[in-house]
């Protein structure tokens, strides 16, 4: 008896994320997405490239099991996604460089840190760990468009521990101003330890992000996207 879509995802929750990805990112209709996933996961991963990110949320989940059935498992949701995001800037340093200046200065705020890229980025790294907490633990962080090109859409209950996260984030970072955020922008190929692999494209892409004119677009990325940067003063 063939199985069902939701049974799949259900035995296999590696499944829904690429699934997710195959709507979100190469505007797949439901339709074709569930046919594509007949495939095997190693196939379909040719096609998608999410199993470091799927790899990754499965290592932290198990890491911290006894924390996802306990009070503070939002906390632990949001620990789990800083490590899928560290993982994809860490092992994508080439996509600092898009092909097209326009787009590469737009997308260069992808490589910062999670609690600078704002909660409609990290909902994109939010679509792989999804599936593990709903079918493993019953926690609910947000759900699918189910359309070509959709959005996973996060929880309210995920976006106030986002929002604590990135507070937390400014204080321990002095974030209070433009000028601080400026300066740590500058100088956060240093402190950002996922971005400081030893390869020739990991050195390219400090390079680029260092430059003054690509520090502002970050510094603009970062305010646009969340709202708590915007501290009225712009660059």
């Amino acid at each position: 008896m063939n199985k069902t879509i939701d049974e799949i995802f259900k035995e296999d929750p590696r499944r829904e994320a690429q699934y997710c990805s195959l709507l979100a990112w190469y505007g797949k209709t439901p339709e074709e997405a569930t046919e594509i996933i007949k495939q095997s996961y190693e196939d379909v991963d040719k096609q998608v490239y999410t199993n470091d990110s799927v790899n990754t949320a499965i290592a932290k989940i198990q890491e911290k099991s006894s924390e996802l059935i306990g009070k503070n498992k939002f906390k632990a949701i949001i620990e789990i996604i800083v490590s899928i995001h560290d993982k994809w800037v860490e092992t994508n340093a080439k996509k600092y460089d898009r092909g097209d200046v326009a787009k590469s200065k737009k997308q260069i705020f992808q490589h910062l840190p999670t609690a600078l890229i704002g909660i409609d980025e990290v909902a994109k790294d939010l679509m792989f760990l999804a599936p593990f907490l709903k079918y493993q633990y019953g926690i609910n962080v947000g759900s699918m468009q189910n359309q070509p090109w959709g959005a996973f859409i996060p929880s309210s209950e995920f976006i106030e521990a986002y929002n604590e996260y990135v507070e937390d984030f400014k204080i321990q970072n002095n974030l209070n101003s433009d000028e601080n955020l400026l300066k740590y922008l500058s100088n956060v190929t240093n402190e950002y330890k996922a971005l400081q692999g030893n390869d020739e494209v990991s050195e390219k892409r400090r390079i680029y992000m260092q430059q003054y004119e690509n520090v502002e677009v970050m510094l603009n990325s970062v305010k646009a996207k969340n709202s708590t940067f915007d501290y009225g003063l712009g660059v």
